[in-house]
């Protein structure tokens, strides 16, 4: 086994090989702008960030569209979002309204701040 040696944060393994040319399906471009962002759309959740302190919904297994699973973490990520981009409190609470928190059937949310 070859022996890696650490130089600072980058660790140099001489069992790796690296692709030196560039694949034929990639096109290395010079002098292209970078775009301006766009405002993006967090998420089919992005509703959230427009909830007002004591508003809540669910989401269950028939909701069109929307998993049960996914809503936490979604839910979580926006208002991370808008505190950090407005610098205004926003805090939401999720719960596990039906099933488990592995597997959730129904899954409340709340805006609590």
């Amino acid at each position: 086994m070859a022996k890696k040696k650490k130089t600072g944060m980058l660790v140099e393994n001489p069992g790796l090989t690296y692709l030196n040319t560039v694949p034929n399906v990639i096109q290395i471009r010079n002098n292209v702008p970078l775009p301006d962002p766009k405002h993006l759309v967090l998420s089919k959740y992005g509703f959230i960030s427009t909830l007002q302190v004591g508003q809540s919904f669910e989401v269950d297994t028939h909701t069109h569209d929307f998993k049960p699973s996914s809503l936490a973490p979604a839910a979580y990520q926006i208002a991370s979002t808008v505190r950090n981009t407005t610098n205004k409190r926003f805090k939401i609470a999720c719960r596990t309204l039906e099933g488990t928190s592995t597997e959730p059937t129904r899954v409340g949310c709340w805006r609590i701040a």
